[in-house]
């Protein structure tokens, strides 16, 4: 085993992931690159249409507290990172891989490590990347992501709850298909007692949170904290993709009601191929759900809880329809049919 790594996890944590939920060490959060000064600068040059902010309540099972919050351009880092520390925000630096070389290297580094231990992900490939800030008791609802990720923790303490993967029960699946489609955001409905069936883990600095893909989870901050959440794709990854979508776009469109999720076989390859072949001649319709960001809340870090009501709604900063000039920031389009997490 590399010691001189910052990841060095035991023969049974490489062969088990991906496979359960999992909690390992790293030490990316000893490089300065985590520390407050660093990242207050990150904040102050980052671009706003990759910047995000948001704001949520407090109970777990009202998802629709969970709203987008405007970044005025003369916002400065010090006084977003104030805003999270007194508020109840989540920021999400968005394609942080895209535009800093440091963090790429580092991100980079994660799958190259993983693909060199991990022989049974057949070549993970680093997808999308956010940096998040947060503040103290936020929480992130419950939800699923259609991508599967990993939760390197730098900063403070989280709870996470995982729970099991690929059960309609608690992921019904024509939620799971729009969501592939990118029909709705990640958040599902949630009741209090699929807690019985969740794994619950306190994150530290130096821990990092792993689950099966697919795998339901919610978050609720101790304190203020900074995570950095990865995403990849190995072969099977696409195996998945492909029958969620022609789940939902062919054999759902056709009315059929009992579509198989099995992702292996004759029948799921030739679910994959019309999927393809379909979306080539005629494209289904894929929504895009950051060009609709509307809100009326805006940060202000002098506000008790780090955001003012603003008279009227405004385009959110980082609404593909906020109007700011990409040119330079453009992002290169992802996988055509998986959408990146907000």
């Amino acid at each position: 085993m590399n010691t001189s790594s910052p990841i060095a996890w035991t023969q049974e944590e490489y062969d088990s992931f991906g496979s359960v939920p999992m909690i390992s060490k790293h030490r990316y959060h000893e490089r300065t690159l985590f520390d407050k000064p660093e990242l207050v600068k990150l904040l102050d040059t980052y671009p706003r249409r990759w910047l995000q902010a948001f704001t949520m309540g407090s109970d777990p099972c009202n998802a629709s507290e969970w709203g987008c919050v405007n970044i005025a351009p003369e916002t400065t880092g010090e006084e977003l990172w104030q805003a999270v520390s007194n508020g109840r925000l989540w920021l999400n630096i968005t394609h942080i891989e895209e535009f800093n070389e440091d963090y790429a290297e580092i991100v980079e580094g994660m799958y190259e490590h993983l693909d060199e231990h991990c022989a049974h992900l057949q070549g993970p490939k680093a997808n999308y990347s956010t940096l998040l800030i947060s503040s103290p008791k936020a929480q992130v609802y419950y939800h699923v992501d259609a991508e599967p990720n990993m939760l390197w923790h730098l900063r403070g303490q989280k709870k996470v709850w995982i729970y099991p993967a690929m059960d309609t029960d608690l992921v019904p699946q024509e939620l799971l298909e729009d969501i592939y489609a990118g029909e709705i955001d990640e958040n599902l409905p949630f009741d209090t007692s699929f807690d019985e069936q969740a794994q619950e883990f306190l994150l530290s600095p130096g821990d990092v949170a792993s689950w099966p893909h697919n795998g339901p989870h919610r978050i609720v901050n101790q304190d203020m904290n900074v995570s950095l959440a990865t995403s990849y794709y190995t072969p099977n990854i696409y195996r998945r993709q492909y029958v969620q979508l022609a789940n939902r776009f062919v054999l759902r469109n056709l009315g059929i009601k009992s579509r198989s999720m099995n992702e292996n076989g004759p029948v799921a390859a030739f679910k994959r191929f019309t999927y393809r072949a379909a979306n080539k001649i005629r494209p289904f319709e894929r929504r895009d759900r950051s060009a609709s960001y509307v809100t009326d809340l805006q940060i202000d870090h002098l506000s008790p809880n780090g955001i003012k009501k603003l008279k009227k709604p405004v385009i959110a900063s980082f609404s593909r329809q906020a109007g700011e000039d990409r040119t330079e920031h453009a992002k290169p389009q992802k996988t055509e049919d998986l959408r990146a997490a907000s």
